[in-house]
C-alpha cells in the first residue's frame, strides 16, 4: 500500500482542497489561511462562485456547526450566483485527504445579491 504525507495544518488541508477544485475546472479567485473566518476559498467557474470553508480533521460538532452559521450568515450567496460549502477533511488510513462537502441551503442563506461586490471579489 502506498503512503502519502499526512496533512497536518489548516495549509495542508487547503492546498489539497484547492487541487481539487483546480481538477474540477474552477479558477481559484482568493484564499484565506486564517482559521477564524467565515470561508477559505472563494472559486469561480464562469458565472458560478464556490465560496468554500475548510474544517480540519477532529473538530467538534459544536464548531462545525457554528463555523456553518458563520458562513452562511456572512456570505449569503444566493443559488444563481453560486453554492456557500463546508468541507469536512478526513485522513484516509494511507494518509490521502478527503472532503466530506456540505453545501448550505440557499433559500435559507442567500439573500444577498450584491455579495460579490460586498466581499470584494468582483475586483478579481
Amino acid at each position: 500500500m502506498q503512503t502519502y504525507p499526512r496533512p497536518t495544518t489548516l495549509d495542508d488541508f487547503l492546498r489539497e482542497a484547492i487541487s481539487v477544485l483546480e481538477a474540477q475546472g474552477w479558477r481559484i479567485v482568493r484564499q484565506s489561511t486564517e482559521e477564524a473566518v467565515p470561508w477559505h476559498i472563494a472559486g469561480r467557474k464562469g458565472d458560478k462562485w464556490r465560496l468554500i470553508q475548510i474544517v480540519i480533521p477532529a473538530t467538534s460538532h459544536t464548531v462545525t456547526q457554528s463555523g456553518r452559521r458563520l458562513l452562511g450568515q456572512h456570505v449569503q450567496l444566493p443559488a444563481r450566483l453560486g453554492t456557500m460549502e463546508q468541507w469536512v477533511a478526513h485522513i484516509r488510513p494511507d494518509g490521502r485527504c478527503n472532503f466530506g462537502p456540505w453545501t448550505l441551503n440557499p433559500q435559507v442563506w442567500g439573500s444577498d445579491n450584491d455579495v460579490i461586490t460586498r466581499l470584494e471579489l468582483d475586483a478579481e
